[in-house]
């Protein structure tokens, strides 16, 4: 029994169709229509479809180059930390010798000792080099001047990178959900142009085939009919 739904069903809307293979298949069929184009009854297809592609392959290198400057800076903070944890360590031993390790003032310090310092994370790094900072300076006359511009210059550093980090995650989420919405975008172009050569052809399948090539987008699996999966021509 024929089942219409499978008609008004979008096909290109599933992840079995790779962003590869979608770019491959758009591709082809734009060349198809253009070569087609002959009276300019596909200059509107062309047009949106192109628009549709566009916006969707723009749409993925803009990501994937977020992404890689995300990761850049995420590494910078994570150097920055790294870098402050073995101050703190170096500094310890400076600290100790001057006041002792029972002191008041060891104790601004390292209330916890340094271990506090070398399990620290992102979720309590800032206090950690806040309270550093502090002490460096209430005591910078004993420790001198140089123990505090160096623990303010690391505090600087990760709050400017690590503030840029966060942007930049930002930015990388928006950008997938534009990619996503942009890839509805190029699926239901596609799909529209499918109703609309059939529309044009009627009952002429292999005049409608002429401008796709579906050996990008068919199924790994057989579909019931005996057909055998065929290679992409490109």
């Amino acid at each position: 029994m024929m089942d219409l739904r499978k008609f008004f069903k979008n096909h290109f809307d599933t992840k079995e169709i790779s962003d590869d293979n979608m770019k491959k298949f758009a591709e082809v069929h734009l060349e198809r229509l253009s070569a087609n184009n002959g009276t300019a009854q596909f200059t509107a297809m062309i047009t949106d479809t192109t628009n549709a592609y566009t916006a969707y392959y723009g749409s993925i290198t803009n990501e994937d180059t977020k992404f890689a400057i995300q990761q850049g800076l995420t590494i910078t903070m994570n150097n920055i930390v790294e870098n402050f944890k073995n101050f703190v360590s170096k500094k310890e031993g400076t600290i100790r010798g001057q006041f002792g390790d029972k002191s008041a003032e060891y104790q601004e310090f390292f209330p916890l000792g340094v271990t506090e310092y070398r399990q620290s994370n992102l979720a309590n790094i800032d206090k950690l080099m806040t309270r550093f900072v502090a002490a460096a300076e209430r005591y910078s006359a004993e420790l001198g001047a140089a123990l505090q511009t160096d623990a303010e210059t690391y505090l600087t550093n990760f709050k400017a990178a690590r503030k840029a980090q966060l942007e930049k995650i930002g930015e990388v989420s928006a950008q997938k959900t534009t990619t996503s919405t942009t890839r509805d975008g190029i699926e239901n172009e596609l799909m529209k142009n499918v109703h609309l050569i059939a529309s044009m052809f009627i009952g002429n399948v292999d005049r409608c085939m002429d401008f796709f090539d579906q050996s990008f987008i068919r199924s790994t699996q057989d579909d019931g009919e005996g057909e055998t999966p065929e290679e992409p021509t490109e």
